[in-house]
């Protein structure tokens, strides 16, 4: 696939490890990596992000960087759709709120006659929170709220039977999250290979 086939991108939260890729230096300039894609942020994010509105973000390490040279250009090119609470993309995808890692932090679920699928983003950052959902990452910006979240993420999958897709467990990455005693287990999802 040629990246300008790519017609939506979504970051979950705007650390420098999600938004890195949105850009590419051309001619000394950062421009759009899909130049015909809506790239999809939260409007929260973007307002804690933005140097311009928020000085803080020059001194976050994972902020005032990469918003300037991996945000600002799409922002600038007309390409970003800055989201407000829940926001479907189309009958299959919705983007819902999951805050606690970041304040606007957002997550995706799918949904189609095979069923549900979450793409929890950094909001369940390492496999043991799936066990421990009170443990947050050095990262988490709002802890009390980022259990929470995590806590609700992981009832749903139960709930809905619903594989998690996290952003940064090792392989096999993918898992089914089952009720486990007062707490949940995951079941990792081997790949299939054709």
């Amino acid at each position: 696939m040629d990246s300008e086939e790519i017609d939506i991108v979504l970051c979950t939260h705007l650390h420098a490890d999600y938004v890195g890729w949105n850009t590419r230096l051309v001619d000394g300039r950062w421009v759009p990596t899909f130049p015909n894609a809506r790239y999809l942020f939260s409007r929260i994010e973007n307002e804690i992000g933005d140097p311009r509105r928020n000085p803080a973000a020059d001194r976050d390490a994972l902020r005032g960087n990469a918003y300037r040279d991996s945000v600002l250009p799409v922002i600038e090119a007309g390409q970003a759709v800055l989201i407000d609470g829940d926001h479907a993309i189309d009958d299959a995808l919705t983007i819902v709120a999951a805050p606690g890692h970041t304040p606007g932090h957002v997550a995706l679920w799918l949904a189609n006659v095979a069923g549900r699928a979450l793409f929890c983003g950094d909001a369940i950052h390492h496999a043991l929170q799936v066990h421990a959902p009170h443990w947050n990452s050095g990262f988490c910006a709002l802890p009390n709220v980022a259990r929470a979240t995590r806590r609700r993420i992981l009832e749903q999958c139960v709930e809905h039977r619903a594989p998690l897709f996290p952003g940064h467990f090792g392989a096999p990455h993918a898992a089914r999250v089952v009720a486990a005693g007062r707490g949940f287990a995951p079941q990792f999802v081997a790949a299939e290979r054709d």
